[in-house]
Order: structure tokens, then C-alpha cells, then sequence
């Protein structure tokens, strides 16, 4: 039935429109036609108008007799946008906000130009890797961002990292994803699900740093005061309310090395996602990070996702500062349980379905309490 509907508007339209207007439509609108995302960038034959896509959807185009194979005039695209996920290694001085508009001050009263921020990056394709697997995989194609991942709707990040803080950082156009792998009240207790959404960070801590051998944990001998971070493992710290209370024991913590007598690199692993955990973190046992970088989220490395338990990484090609690639379906649902799926705007329609009667019921019980005040 939807497909004899297509058919009879394409009927309609071809026969309300006229060639020469088709044509002076198409070159007052060709510097500003619209991305290959939200087209299909096919070769039609002369008196076709539609094509069929592998995904069910339809796109629309009018035929002329002048009919060049440079000249496509789209009229409409129904393409299904799917989820996208983009793993993109963040540098330093970098935001992870869709406004630019703080400023960095310096020494004098000029001021600096504004920070960049991860999405500007993105969008202007620096640093896209296409195919990490080809050779010429490092080599930047003479694409958009819409043409590169058909992302259509706005992107956001799954989690945030500092303007100070590098590593790994996810960005993706599905909300539902966000939502599972940031919000506590929709994560899985279970511990395999657990590690989707663990994420471990590298820190360089002021002071020289040790933890307590198991020996000494088992016979009491050893002071919290000389082992200050024992307590992020024992039962967490508490951070003023404002940023989210008392925290919990962390999943994981390991000493890496001494660069310095006053300096210690360490391994931490946390589940949760406050505002600067880490940082606030580290700050109440009485050190301060120096260096903070993200190794990974869930199962997902900047080399992609995990092989095994030991957690080698399946692709040996690691993402360089400033590089972002695209994830595969099988990338998500390994790294990080999820299972990608089609974002339909029914999906919304359901939603303002719902607030629709949500408000009908609100209205409802307005005017009941408003009868009882009147009896």
C-alpha cells in the first residue's frame, strides 16, 4: 500500500511540473543542494524518476529531456538513519561542548582565539580514518561528514572529557545509548554487563604513592595515612554534595611507575560518571592529577574493540590525537552491549503520543481538584 502511494504522488508531481522550471529550479539550487546523506547519489535512466534502495526507502528525482548524468534534481529521501558511533582520540585544549564561546584568557588583555571543540573537528573531517584495515586508510577523502557517516540528527558525546584530559572519547546520534551508558538507573547490575561500561584512565598524581601488599592488608599493618589511595578501593571518598556525594569503591586500582620522588602514574578503573570523578577523586586523599588520560570505555580501546579477556586489542592500528574513525555494528554490540538499530521518527510520534496523554490526564486532575475546592 505504501509503495501505491509512492507511485501516485510520483504521478502527481510529474505532471504538475514542467521541464524548463525543473531545470531553472536545479541550477538556482545547485550550489546549495544538500549532502549525498540526504540524497541518493545514483544514475538514473532518462525517463525514470524513483529508485528502490536496499533499505526499503524511496528517493525521488525529476527527469528532463536535457537529462545530464551531473544533473540530478532530488525532489525527496526517506533514507532510515541507523546508529552511529564515533571512536575519536580527544587532544588537550580541546571542549567537549557544542559552543565555542568561552574565551582563553592570557598574561595580557588580548585575548586568544576561542578553544575549538571536539564537534568541530568532526565535522570538518580532520583526522577521519575511513577504513583502518587499507593502507591508504590515514589519508583524509574528499568527503563530508554527512556523506561519510549518513548521520542526518544532531551528535553528542556518550560522557565527557575536560578541555585538560585526552584519550578516548565516543560520540554518537542515538540518545538511547547515551542514556544506557551514562545513567546508573538504566545500567545492568549483572557483572557481565559491568564492564560495558567501566572506563580506565591513565593519571600522572602528585607524590610518591604505594599500596598496602596483600600481606600487610591481611594482618592490619599498614596505615591508611602512608597508603592514602587504598581508600579509593576499600569504600570510595566523599565529595561535597554539590558534585555527587560519596562515591563508590573504584573497580580497579594499580600503580604503574615513579617518573619522579614526587610524582606516580597510575591505572584507575571506575564505573560511575560524576562531574571530574577523577580528579575530585584523587584531590580528596591529598594528591592532584597532573596528567589525565582516557584508555578505554567498556570493552573499546583506541584500537578498536577487545580480542579477548586478556584485552589485546583486535585492530593493531591505534588512533592518533586528533583521529576519529567510525565503529562497526559489531564494535558496539561487543564493546559496549548495545545493538544498533534504525532511528525512526515514528519513534517520536509515539513520544508526543504519550506527553499528549500525559497532559490530557494532568488537565484532568486540575479540574477535579478544582471541583472539590468549589464543593
Amino acid at each position: 500500500m505504501m509503495m501505491f502511494t509512492t507511485f501516485i504522488k510520483i504521478f502527481l508531481l510529474l505532471w504538475e511540473v514542467d521541464d524548463t522550471d525543473a531545470l531553472s529550479t536545479f541550477s538556482n539550487n545547485n550550489k546549495s543542494s544538500k549532502s549525498c546523506s540526504e540524497m541518493c547519489r545514483i544514475l538514473i535512466p532518462r525517463n525514470r524518476c524513483d529508485a528502490l534502495r536496499g533499505d526499503g526507502s524511496v528517493c525521488l528525482y525529476l527527469s528532463t529531456n536535457n537529462y545530464n548524468s551531473n544533473q540530478i534534481i532530488p525532489i525527496e529521501s526517506t533514507r532510515r538513519e541507523r546508529t552511529v558511533v564515533i571512536l575519536y582520540h580527544k587532544p588537550a585544549n580541546v571542549i567537549t561542548s557544542h559552543s565555542n564561546s568561552d574565551e582563553v584568557s592570557s598574561t595580557d588583555t588580548s585575548k586568544e582565539p576561542r578553544r575549538r571543540t571536539v564537534y568541530e573537528d568532526i565535522f570538518s573531517m580532520n583526522g577521519y580514518i575511513s577504513d583502518t584495515t587499507s593502507n591508504t586508510s590515514k589519508k583524509r577523502l574528499n568527503t563530508s561528514f554527512a556523506d561519510a557517516t549518513q548521520v542526518q540528527s544532531k551528535l553528542h558525546a556518550v560522557g565527557r572529557l575536560d578541555a585538560d584530559s585526552t584519550g578516548l572519547l565516543l560520540l554518537t546520534n542515538d540518545g538511547a545509548l547515551i542514556h544506557k551508558a551514562t545513567n546508573p538507573n538504566a545500567k545492568d547490575t549483572s557483572e557481565l554487563a559491568k564492564e560495558f561500561f567501566q572506563k580506565t584512565y591513565e593519571c600522572q598524581i602528585m607524590g610518591y604513592h604505594e599500596l598496602p601488599t596483600s600481606y600487610q592488608q591481611s594482618t592490619s599493618e599498614y596505615n591508611s595515612t602512608l597508603y592514602p589511595l587504598q581508600q579509593l578501593l576499600d569504600e570510595g571518598v566523599a565529595l561535597s554534595p554539590k558534585h555527587g556525594g560519596q562515591t563508590k569503591p573504584v573497580d580497579n586500582l594499580s600503580i604503574l611507575s615513579h617518573p619522579s620522588q614526587s610524582t606516580t602514574t597510575v591505572l584507575i578503573t571506575i564505573s560511575e560518571g560524576k562531574n571530574r570523578q577523577i580528579r575530585r577523586m584523587f584531590h580528596a586523599v591529598g594528591s592532584g592529577v597532573m596528567k589525565l588520560h582516557r584508555v578505554s570505555f567498556g570493552r573499546l580501546t583506541l584500537n578498536g574493540l577487545k580480542q579477548n579477556e586478556m584485552g589485546d586489542p583486535l585492530n593493531e592500528h591505534e588512533l592518533e590525537e586528533g583521529q576519529w574513525r567510525l565503529l562497526t555494528e559489531k564494535e558496539v554490540e561487543l564493546g559496549l552491549g548495545y545493538k544498533c538499530r534504525y532511528l525512526d521518527k515514528s519513534q517520536i510520534g509515539n513520544r508526543k503520543v504519550s506527553k499528549g496523554k500525559s497532559h490530557r490526564r494532568r488537565r484532568r486532575s486540575i479540574s477535579k481538584q478544582r471541583n472539590k475546592a468549589r464543593r
